[in-house]
């Protein structure tokens, strides 16, 4: 969806990206600050949170819209 924060491993650094726009809004050697960043950037926005493993598969979603507390989503 667009709008949803995505944690993604791309040429050896972790970025956070905003679905729908082409750049990384910040990047990161570390997996654990990139989802730290992305969680917080996701409950600003409001929108969802999708982790990705370094092969791409989705990790984890969390849904942010409604709470700031998250709700684990299935994966898909």
């Amino acid at each position: 969806m667009d709008g949803d924060v995505e944690t993604l491993y791309e040429n050896q650094l972790w970025k956070n990206r905003v679905e729908g726009h082409q750049r990384a809004a910040n990047t990161t050697k570390s997996r654990a600050e990139a989802v730290k960043t992305g969680r917080h950037m996701a409950k600003a926005r409001r929108s969802v949170h999708i982790v990705r493993t370094e092969d791409g598969a989705v990790a984890s979603r969390d849904d942010y819209r409604t709470s700031r507390r998250g709700v684990s989503l299935p994966l898909e």
